[in-house]
């Protein structure tokens, strides 16, 4: 073999979707670990379970915010302005309200027809008010942080990437099931709550990006399920307890009730969102937006990002 040929087959190599895909991959997470540790070592705080964090307040609160969000925000930045050599496009600033708005007023319509559904057969009850329940810190611990790193790194990285090698379906279904097994480890969490995790906010979210290519959209819709769920509606966020501003119960099967772990491991919120990850899959086949694996392709130009208010 000539040492040209040896370099083409090297370049061929490095070009090659999977390779993209993994090293892509690996640079994320070697970004993020290196990022976190600077930021440790930059905000020094003791480590605190989930419901300590909900009483943080103050200065310290916003640094622990930055300590959590800037090492995957700005590991993503720099993977897509360095390494794929394009503009953040699915985060641009132009997008952000009007996206965020749109994807906040979902997934509060969701966490409110889900507990609404519980409600009607018994499963859900609410007692009265909280006067004193704060809003601030949950909002923050509960619903921007995790819906901002969580939907980076679940829709950005592991579906986004993935699908620029092995298309949407196989992306959606990788994602969602890694997303299911990342709640494992929270408190009352069961195989049926991180499977319904997987299937209802999993699929729908990935769906959600595949039609919009919009992380504002996904960001701001997990945050808001989170929020209304917890903070607002008083119920456990996968299985997380809070004192939330409304005093209400959950009761019955755990199927339907959720149980400790919330409202989302009951099937009654796997039922709505699934039924939602349909329309959304209908409305990115529609838009063009479902990308085949790399065999598949006459050519793999990347597909446009379609705004919400062009995507319907």
């Amino acid at each position: 073999m000539t040492d040209a040929a040896a370099t083409s087959r090297w370049i061929r190599f490095w070009r090659h979707p999977i390779t993209r895909m993994v090293v892509r991959l690996a640079l994320f997470i070697g970004m993020v670990i290196v990022l976190s540790m600077l930021m440790r070592y930059l905000l020094p705080f003791p480590a605190l379970k989930p419901s300590e964090q909900l009483a943080v307040t103050g200065t310290d609160l916003w640094l622990r915010a930055l300590r959590s969000l800037v090492p995957v925000a700005l590991a993503y930045w720099i993977l897509v302005r360095f390494v794929e050599g394009r503009r953040v496009d699915e985060l641009a600033p132009r997008k952000a309200l009007t996206h965020s708005a749109a994807g906040w007023l979902v997934g509060t319509g969701i966490m409110l027809a889900a507990t609404a559904a519980m409600a009607a057969v018994g499963s859900f009850r609410i007692h009265g008010i909280n006067a004193d329940a704060q809003l601030l810190g949950p909002l923050v611990v509960l619903g921007l942080l995790p819906g901002i790193t969580e939907e980076i790194i679940a829709r950005g990285i592991l579906f986004r990437v993935v699908e620029d090698g092995l298309g949407t379906w196989f992306a959606l279904v990788f994602s969602a099931l890694l997303f299911g097994a990342g709640h494992l480890a929270n408190p009352n969490a069961t195989w049926w709550s991180s499977l319904a995790i997987a299937i209802e906010a999993g699929l729908l979210l990935g769906m959600a990006y595949a039609w919009t290519r919009s992380l504002w959209f996904c960001i701001a819709l997990h945050a808001a399920w989170n929020f209304t769920q917890g903070p607002l509606l008083g119920i456990p966020v996968s299985g997380i307890e809070i004192t939330g501003l409304l005093r209400s119960s959950t009761s019955g099967p755990i199927l339907l009730s959720g149980g400790e772990f919330g409202a989302e491991a009951s099937i009654l919120a796997v039922i709505i969102c699934t039924t939602l990850a349909g329309y959304f899959t209908r409305k990115a086949i529609d838009a063009g937006q479902i990308k085949p694996p790399f065999w598949r392709r006459k050519s793999s130009p990347t597909q446009a990002a379609v705004p919400i208010e062009q995507a319907g």
